[in-house]
């Protein structure tokens, strides 16, 4: 197969079968569930062989000051058939989508990316395309402009670890200490509302408000530290970059359900264009670290609240920093796949699956740990 020789058009209504086998193929079984179903897909082909498709929607852009009427596009799934991948059918399919919206006079075009995905991700960025800060986001739209983009682009769904590309992008440089600062300050929120939701937390306070900000600052300080100290030893220039996506999951997960499903966020290789293949051998253990690091939080705090021999008021935040390093440690490491996939454990599975074997057997260490208790106060009612 050569690239030249590869058509796009759209897809008609016996193509919808084969466009969803295809999702299966490109992302997983699991993933071709959440298949949006939308009749504005393009689909490339070679002598009548599916290669790809990209779904394609178009809506009215937020925000004041506008043009009369602006529109917007956004490309929400890209997917290349495993088999055909390398061929340029991911670059032809967004080629011809940008023409698409052109067409019918869009202003702006989106696209959410994961964080791994690098190839996708420099599809956009040689087309123009920047990840958009949520400071440029609220600049652009304002808040409630902001949150209604997110909805038109399908953005509130969970999409952890997904970065909101844009073309035109970035107008101005965004702050990565200021994007750690915000997500450290956003978590501590959601802890303290999981808190109060599972009644391991009294009432709202100013000690208590402070107690659970140092509480989460400390936890993902030193995952953050331990992180740039393995990536300066690697010799990879990295920088942090906040999943404000996830914060509404974050929310609602935390005030639901009264547990603490953690948005960290993570560092990134500081240049826009790279390949997660070429640097795995680097980022895998900058990940190894910082889930390492957590995972002595966890392992510290539980033995100070279980043997440290400390009074009843502070054995108590002992045992919520302790709460919150478990749940990181879960989400950080046990769980390497969508949604899910731009935690740590994703990087350390993609380099060294016995890596990954020695930090899952320590969470499950803890989850063991933190059962006990439950089960033996049980078993003696």
């Amino acid at each position: 197969m050569e690239p030249q020789l590869i058509s796009v058009r759209r897809m008609g209504a016996d193509d919808e079968e084969t466009v969803k086998a295809l999702a299966a193929r490109a992302f997983s079984p699991l993933g071709s569930l959440s298949f949006p179903r939308s009749p504005d897909v393009l689909i490339a082909e070679r002598g009548g062989e599916l290669l790809g498709a990209v779904v394609l929607r178009t809506f009215g852009l937020p925000g004041s000051g506008r043009d009369e009427d602006p529109r917007g596009g956004v490309m929400l799934w890209l997917m290349v058939d495993p088999g055909a991948r390398g061929l340029g059918v991911g670059g032809r399919l967004v080629g011809d989508a940008l023409r698409s919206f052109e067409e019918r006079g869009c202003q702006e075009v989106f696209a959410c990316v994961e964080g791994y995905n690098s190839s996708s991700a420099n599809l956009f960025a040689a087309r123009g395309f920047t990840i958009l800060s949520l400071g440029e986001q609220l600049r652009r739209y304002g808040s409630l402009g902001t949150l209604l983009l997110w909805f038109r682009i399908s953005r509130l769904g969970g999409d952890v670890g997904h970065f909101l590309w844009a073309r035109p992008g970035q107008l101005k440089p965004d702050s990565p200490a200021l994007q750690w600062w915000v997500g450290a300050l956003a978590n501590a929120l959601v802890l303290l509302l999981a808190g109060w939701r599972s009644n391991w937390l009294g009432d709202f306070d100013p000690t208590i408000m402070l107690g659970v900000v140092l509480i989460v600052v400390t936890l993902l300080g030193l995952r953050e530290v331990a992180m740039w100290l393995a990536a300066r030893l690697m010799r990879l220039p990295v920088r942090h970059r906040a999943w404000e996506s996830a914060f509404p999951l974050s929310l609602g997960v935390a005030i639901a359900l009264g547990v603490f499903f953690p948005a960290v966020g993570s560092i990134y290789p500081r240049q826009g264009v790279w390949s997660y293949r070429d640097l795995i051998s680097k980022l895998g253990p900058v990940a190894f670290a910082g889930a390492l690091a957590v995972l002595v939080f966890a392992w510290v705090t539980w033995a100070l609240a279980g043997f440290g021999g400390l009074s009843l008021e502070i054995t108590q935040w002992v045992d919520g920093a302790r709460r919150a390093g478990l749940m990181l440690a879960v989400f950080d490491v046990l769980l390497p796949f969508s949604p899910f996939a731009s935690f740590d454990g994703r990087r350390v599975w993609d380099w060294n699956r016995a890596a990954w074997g020695v930090l899952a057997v320590v969470v499950l260490g803890l989850l063991l740990v933190a059962v006990y208790p439950f089960v033996v106060a049980a078993q003696q009612r």
